[in-house]
């Protein structure tokens, strides 16, 4: 069973936590995948909705994003649930740190982005 970690701080380590640790391009590429249904690395993971069906347990809604952090990332399995503008705003500042240390990728990143933004159904 998964804390849901509810507190701004919580979840900003969490995520924080899963950034650190993935290949951000490629982890971009996924989300923006319509045959993928999330990206993980280990104990750190991200799950789209549609990787459970409705009926399963573990569905967490319709159009939501979630990460999970499971031991020995974390002490107890946590996750946190969160709607789609949230999440894109999340790879829009992860983004941002990613192209500070990686500035010849900006063109990828940003073609990344607008693909991910198409599947997840946001608008500028």
């Amino acid at each position: 069973m998964y804390k849901i970690l509810t507190t701004k701080v919580e979840i900003d380590q969490l995520v924080a936590s899963y950034f650190w640790i993935i290949d951000f391009p490629r982890a971009l590429a996924y989300f923006g995948d319509q045959e993928r249904h999330g990206y993980g690395s280990g104990p750190l993971e991200v799950q789209f909705s549609s990787y459970h069906s409705p009926e399963e347990e573990e569905y967490i809604g319709d159009q939501e994003v979630c990460f999970i952090g499971e031991p020995p990332a974390y002490d107890e399995a946590v996750m946190a649930v969160m709607e789609y503008d949230e999440f894109y705003n999340y790879l829009l500042i992860y983004s941002e740190k990613y192209l500070e240390e990686h500035p010849e990728g900006k063109q990828e990143i940003f073609n990344l982005l607008d693909v991910v933004k198409k599947r997840l159904g946001l608008h500028s």
